[in-house]
């Protein structure tokens, strides 16, 4: 056994909490911010209209956070790779 190990369970579990966290409140963050600033504020659209397109925003940052955990979790490698030792 050469003494190399990957990732501890605890740098896991924060690594998974934190993208548990932007997946939950990025997509929330950006509906309410882009429908009160951008879609009633700046563009002054009907509520209706406003929700619907601040839903898309909120859809849209959705997909781009949780293609950033799949990534992560499919290409992050951990920093060193075990070798063997003959």
């Amino acid at each position: 056994m050469t003494g190399q190990k990957g990732p501890t369970e605890l740098q896991v579990f924060k690594t998974v909490l934190m993208h548990c966290i932007v997946i939950i409140a990025f997509p929330v963050i950006s509906f309410f911010v882009s429908k009160i600033f951008i879609f009633d504020g700046i563009l002054g659209l009907s509520t209706v209209t406003s929700n619907v397109y601040a839903a898309g925003v909120a859809v849209l940052v959705l997909h781009v956070a949780l293609a950033a955990f799949i990534y992560r979790a499919y290409f992050d490698t951990p920093s060193k790779t075990p070798t063997k030792s003959d």
